[in-house]
């Protein structure tokens, strides 16, 4: 019971002292706003005392003394010649920007004339048949039969060196997309006659798969001097496909207008995709599974499984001859 009292004034006398510290801050906040006001007073007042004397002497130029005179003369001519410079400089930073856009049109139209003559140089004077499906042996012979004596390590140097341009297809016979694209590719030796057109199966011959890149296939190649120049990068296997490959990086035109035949989808290369046996791939999957019953036969849990029939095979038989 006499706590209450204690408590009562304890809190009576602290709200007391907050009220207290709450005036006198209201109070100080006060004083900084009158300090604040009389101060910007006496800067506008300054001010407005300077401007009126700088017009009055402005408007009364006859009372200027002589030394300021010619300063205000020396000043003007000075920036005068200020801006003389800086026009000049204006007109040189002009100039020297159309001399510099001149000097990279001359470079880009020099870059683009130099890689319009840096086409392979194809041999004109023979004329080939049609489409040879070769192996691996028939399109060695004919990348080392057509390879350049003198190879220079320069490739511009490479590609103008006459030479025979041969267009390789890596295909399968089991691809639908070979199949899809063997009758353009049969119609490539009718309008490209200098040009050497060779098919080899990728999946039988694999060594060449390796030595240039081969990932996927139908993979269509042109190769100059027994070097490989591009691949056919596009996603249509077409006709007119086909020949802007051809025209775009050899000195060779279609020698008429585009078309294919029937005669093109009996081939030389299959139209029709044909199964046949992967054998690598069935001694793959046997090897895999004698992996499998090997590890199978040397584990525990084999083990386990092997006791547990032997002993019921054991019980079984006494069984039968305890019944005999």
């Amino acid at each position: 019971m006499n706590m209450q009292p204690k408590f009562i004034y304890f809190v009576l006398t602290f709200l007391a002292l907050m009220i207290r510290i709450g005036g006198e801050l209201e109070n100080l906040e006060v004083l900084q706003k009158n300090e604040l006001e009389s101060s910007s007073n006496s800067t506008n007042t300054l001010s407005g005392k300077e401007k009126s004397e700088q017009l009055n002497s402005i408007t009364n130029g006859s009372e200027m003394p002589e030394n300021e005179k010619d300063n205000s003369k020396t000043v003007a001519s000075d920036s005068e010649e200020f801006l003389e410079f800086l026009d000049a400089s204006e007109i040189e930073s002009k100039n020297t920007n159309d001399t510099s856009l001149s000097k990279n049109t001359n470079i880009t139209t020099a870059n683009s004339t130099s890689m319009s003559a840096t086409k392979v140089n194809c041999l004109e004077d023979k004329v080939f048949g049609p489409v040879e499906i070769v192996n691996y042996t028939r399109l060695m012979e004919l990348l080392l039969l057509d390879a350049a004596p003198n190879r220079t390590r320069n490739s511009k140097e490479d590609k103008a060196l006459p030479g025979t341009c041969i267009l390789v297809m890596f295909y399968a016979k089991w691809c639908v997309f070979s199949s899809q694209a063997a009758p353009h590719f049969n119609a490539i030796p009718r309008f490209y006659p200098h040009l050497k057109v060779v098919a080899i199966d990728a999946m039988k011959y694999q060594n060449f798969n390796t030595q240039y890149g081969i990932v996927g296939v139908p993979t269509l190649m042109l190769v100059h001097n027994a070097k490989p120049v591009a691949k056919f990068n596009e996603t249509v296997y077409t006709l007119e496909t086909f020949s802007k490959f051809v025209s775009h990086l050899t000195n060779l035109k279609p020698n008429e207008s585009l078309y294919v035949t029937s005669a093109d989808f009996s081939g030389p290369v299959s139209c029709v995709p044909t199964k046949e046996t992967d054998y690598c791939l069935v001694l793959s999957w046997v090897f895999i599974i004698a992996c499998l019953l090997y590890f199978t036969m040397q584990s525990a849990w084999w083990k386990q499984f092997i006791e547990s029939v032997q002993n019921t095979w054991r019980e079984s038989n006494a069984q039968h001859e305890h019944v005999d």
